[in-house]
């Protein structure tokens, strides 16, 4: 091969290599491109332990996803989710690569948890590769010293301390979630079922947040569980958004910032700011509640905004969490640094 033929060759392989290299936050507010095939075989949601769980009803789910006219989708995350901060421009310039070309055939559940792990889960665990690192295990046990036969299809995990704790799990299923069931916030028997084994998880997974992908849609829940036996309270308020899962790549990086900011607190001191040591964390996002004194007589409130005008941030630089007072100088340290 002469010299100039083999620039050439070198020039074209960088050119493809740019063209599917990009950054996290590129890639995460694209639709996988690769062509599927779905014959829309369905599996069941029939768990005899699941029975035990009390199912999901309209009064308690707080619906973020909007249908319209057209049938687009489009989603809220900020009224039920804690806002981005500077780590995470951090974790969204990260560089990430568009998957292979390749053709999908969706015939089973397998098939399914393979195109999620390869055209979603993988580009939005690019984002967390160094800030913090996170791991992704399919079909393991709950992280705890309980033995439980049941596991969910895949856990999302960060080592605390030495300890991997789940930030966020994911159930796999075949064209079986009622998208417009989850939207209306009506569940009939067969997503009611449903309902049940996602709650069931993310209690034996102590877990607040869960996700369901079936090869159509892709459903997120968020237990507002104060306390970790909350999830099984049947009043339990729940946060869920239902998009096609083709556009719930940012939707899932979300839901995994989300859990690593609980994870964050799990081993943090009790935290002073101001004149108000906080009353304990929320277990399902890790804000600290505080307690705020209330005149002789009357019961002290509870809230998870700092009644003295402190605000939390996050330096990108270690991962650290701490509060700030615009008149006040300094940094109360919530947490050590994570990197």
């Amino acid at each position: 091969m002469h010299g100039g033929q083999l620039w050439d060759l070198h020039f074209f392989m960088n050119i493809k290599y740019c063209l599917r290299c990009a950054c996290v936050g590129d890639l995460l507010n694209e639709e996988p491109t690769n062509a599927v095939d779905n014959p829309f075989y369905t599996s069941k949601s029939h768990k005899n332990w699941a029975e035990n769980y009390p199912s999901l009803e309209t009064q308690y789910l707080k619906i973020h996803t909007i249908l319209d006219q057209g049938g687009a989708v489009s989603a809220n995350f900020d009224t039920a989710l804690l806002p981005l901060y500077a780590d995470d421009e951090k974790r969204l310039k990260e560089p990430c690569q568009r998957p292979n070309t390749r053709a999908w055939r969706l015939e089973t559940e397998s098939d399914i948890e393979l195109w999620w792990h390869t055209e979603i889960s993988s580009i939005a665990l690019a984002a967390f590769a160094r800030f913090p690192e996170l791991t992704q295990t399919s079909h393991t046990k709950p992280l705890s010293e309980v033995s439980i036969a049941e596991s969910v299809d895949a856990t999302y995990a960060p080592y605390i301390d030495g300890t991997r704790v789940a930030q966020l799990i994911v159930e796999v299923k075949r064209n079986l979630i009622a998208g417009h069931e989850w939207q209306s916030g009506r569940l009939t028997v067969v997503q009611r079922k449903l309902a049940k084994e996602l709650r069931g998880y993310a209690d034996k997974y102590q877990c607040p947040l869960i996700a369901c992908v079936d090869g159509q849609y892709y459903l997120q829940l968020q237990f507002r569980a104060q306390k970790a036996d909350a999830i099984r309270d049947p009043q339990c308020m729940v946060d869920c958004w239902v998009l096609p899962i083709q556009q719930s790549r940012y939707a899932f990086y979300r839901m995994l910032v989300q859990g690593w900011r609980r994870c964050q607190v799990l081993t943090a001191p009790t935290l002073t700011v101001g004149s108000l040591t906080e009353h304990r964390p929320e277990f399902y996002t890790g804000r600290p509640i505080w307690k705020v004194p209330s005149e002789p007589g009357l019961p002290s409130t509870y809230v998870t905004h700092h009644p003295e005008g402190y605000t939390r941030m996050v330096d990108a630089e270690s991962g650290a969490i701490g509060w700030i007072h615009e008149s006040i100088g300094g940094i109360v340290w919530e947490t050590g640094r994570f990197w």
